[in-house]
């Protein structure tokens, strides 16, 4: 029998309008002074930042607001967060937005409590001291980051993504409020709708997934299925936002129990390298990493595709289905699509290869050589 451990999900607030309860959350974790990471064009485009700031005051909290999180963050970045979350004394932080600032959140909360810099926590369990308290309020459906302990950062001067992995990010509690989601446009909305989709299918498929985990991967699938075509269609559609948020979720703690596959070890290096969005590249690269699993992962992919089309369809029929469900998402199906030369393989490979734990998940055994395949298939 194969021994597993499994991580259960932070503290949950759900439903329309639960962003309200904020202030009173933040201060039964005790906090007194909040540093707040928001994203960019959400704090342009709408009046979160103002809304989060007056719901902070009303319950005695000073909010450190710092609204400039850009997609993929750089370990920059994040180190400028930590040095005003100190200056200002901050006892808890609060994330507002995509992964991308879900995970600045999380990044700020460990460097309050440890000294150095982010890429001092790049790796495995670096973290030392148990972080201030998190709240993680995700505005896309989406990382999981919410739920996940790992915060991903681009290291700038190498470009090469790498993740603070440590319990010490888990988050105290999550708000799932399906009305923060609304005005995400469509392209984000079927990117990061896709990331958690390849989120649950690799933790499916993943070698360390187990009777616990792959229900919970399934269940994932099985609403972004469903959910993900209405919210990219009928955005305003309130209930699909409050699906996808569930089934975000759901793939999150798929993904911290039993971990992803290559498919995320190939796309680090499309983020790094040339600023391809973390949903776009899993979603490009999933189909050709199916491909070249089977006939190994045949029953799995057979199992996934009766349970989300309701009929019994082959392994390869499925994957050409999931083309056809990604093309209807505006997701491009080939590397040529997003300005990424052919003359470039060899450097992908060399930086899918630093990205180890993903690769020794996968549910068939990869080389360089697999992995150049695949590139070469995706072009």
């Amino acid at each position: 029998m194969k021994k597993f451990k499994f991580c259960c999900a932070p503290e949950v607030f759900d439903g329309k309008g639960s962003f309200e309860k904020l202030g009173e959350i933040a201060k039964n974790l005790n906090g007194s002074c909040a540093f707040v990471a928001i994203d960019e064009s959400l704090a342009r485009k709408t009046d979160i930042k103002e809304k989060t700031i007056k719901i902070l005051e009303i319950s005695g909290i000073r909010p450190v607001v710092y609204d400039r999180v850009l997609p993929e963050p750089t370990t920059d970045m994040g180190n400028e967060c930590a040095e005003i979350a100190r200056k200002n004394n901050c006892d808890i932080t609060i994330g507002i937005g995509g992964g991308s600032t879900l995970d600045t959140a999380k990044a700020v909360a460990v460097l309050l409590k440890n000294p150095g810099r982010v890429e001092d926590y790049q790796g495995a369990d670096k973290v030392k001291n148990p972080s201030v308290c998190k709240i993680m309020v995700p505005t896309t459906a989406g990382t999981g980051s919410e739920v996940t302990l790992t915060a991903v950062f681009i290291r700038a001067y190498e470009k090469q993504k790498a993740g603070i992995n440590s319990s010490y990010l888990f988050p105290e509690a999550a708000i799932l409020d399906p009305v923060l989601s609304l005005s995400l446009p469509k392209g984000p909305t079927a990117s990061t709708g896709m990331d958690a989709f390849c989120h649950a299918i690799e933790s499916y498929l993943s070698k360390q997934a187990n009777f616990f985990t792959r229900p919970i991967s399934m269940a994932a699938m099985k609403l972004i299925w469903k959910n993900l075509p209405v919210a990219f269609e009928k955005p305003e559609n309130i209930q699909a936002r409050q699906d996808m948020l569930h089934a975000s979720f759901l793939a999150g703690v798929g993904l911290v129990n039993a971990g992803v596959t290559a498919v995320h070890s190939l796309s680090y290096p499309l983020g790094g390298l040339f600023g391809i969005g973390h949903g776009i590249g899993n979603a490009l690269l999933l189909p050709y990493v199916l491909q070249s699993t089977l006939p190994y992962t045949q029953t799995e992919i057979e199992d996934i595709a009766t349970e989300l089309t309701g009929k019994k369809i082959d392994a390869q029929s499925f994957i050409d289905t999931l083309k056809e469900f990604e093309k209807s998402l505006s997701i491009p199906s080939k590397l040529s699509e997003v300005n990424i030369p052919q003359s470039a393989i060899m450097q992908l490979v060399e930086g899918a290869m630093q990205v180890k734990v993903p690769l020794g998940n996968h549910p068939t055994p990869i080389t360089d050589q697999d992995i150049i395949k695949i590139y070469q298939s995706a072009f």
